[in-house]
């Protein structure tokens, strides 16, 4: 609730304003999550809406400095290689979040 009070300042907006806006439950009920993906709060430059607010999670999206994570993102690479299905879902993925190659 910390990041939600904090985010919701810094848009100047009230908390209740910022959940009914941005957020939703998860699967599970717990925690939020932002209503839209790639991310409510991800602008056309790449940057975040947020700014330095933005919650730790996702500063330190996506997890290339914690070995542990680094892994599991490497081997979703490894099956997209040899795997038609997972390439096929991969490819649909980064048409549907406008994926850009930087040349």
């Amino acid at each position: 609730m910390e990041d939600i009070d904090r985010d919701a300042q810094y848009l100047e907006i009230t908390p209740e304003q910022f959940i009914d806006t941005y957020l939703e439950k998860e699967e599970y009920g717990i925690n939020y999550q932002t209503k839209h993906k790639p991310c409510d709060f991800l602008q056309e430059d790449g940057n975040c809406k947020l700014g330095d607010c933005k919650p730790d999670s996702c500063k330190k999206y996506p997890y290339t400095d914690q070995p542990e994570r680094l892994s599991s993102l490497l081997s979703i690479l490894d099956t997209i290689e040899i795997c038609p299905v997972a390439f096929e879902i991969f490819e649909r993925l980064k048409q549907e979040y406008r994926f850009r190659t930087r040349r």
